[in-house]
């Protein structure tokens, strides 16, 4: 709300006062980066992720959970590049006290220590994942290790939409 009045305000000054805050865009691209890497792990938790998996649905259940425990695991590793990568720049914006190049002068180190703050706690929600794959699987519960990193269909949309509309019986 308060980016949406910061736009606005910027507009009406650019176009009726002849000056610019010259700092929207500044924020707004700090803004979807830390969006981004925070909302990583709920969409992990909520199955959103994008996976293509015509032919994983079509596999016997054993092979499809060590499917899905591989799948963790390339992630895990990405996720670790990630968070590596997010936490060296962090830390080198601030050995250097590194500040934007805007009229507003960041110091990069409070966006960039945010961002960072969401990959790593994407890399402990998908360390929780795995763990908690792992000890269904070695439970001998794999179907429900497959129920839940099977990636959504539209039935699961349309139940949640219905159950938002609150015309649809709760899960339990």
């Amino acid at each position: 709300m308060a980016m949406t009045v910061l736009i606005c305000f910027d507009i009406f000054a650019r176009r009726l006062l002849g000056f610019s805050s010259e700092s929207t865009t500044e924020i707004n691209g700090y803004l979807l980066a830390i969006g981004m890497s925070w909302g990583l792990a709920g969409t992990l938790f909520e199955r959103g992720h994008v996976r293509i998996d015509v032919l994983l649905q079509r596999l016997p259940l054993k092979l499809r959970a060590l499917l899905h425990l591989l799948s963790l695991l390339a992630l895990a590793i990405t996720v670790g590049f990630f968070i590596w990568g997010s936490v060296s720049l962090t830390l080198d914006s601030l050995a250097f006290g590194a500040t934007d190049l805007s009229a507003l002068r960041t110091p990069l180190v409070i966006p960039q220590g945010l961002w960072a703050a969401g990959f790593v706690l994407f890399g402990l929600a998908v360390v929780g994942v795995c763990a908690r794959s792992l000890s269904l699987l070695l439970s001998g519960q794999a179907a429900l290790m497959d129920a839940e990193l099977t990636a959504r269909n539209d039935q699961d949309e349309a139940t949640e939409t219905l159950q938002a509309l609150g015309k649809a019986p709760l899960k339990s």
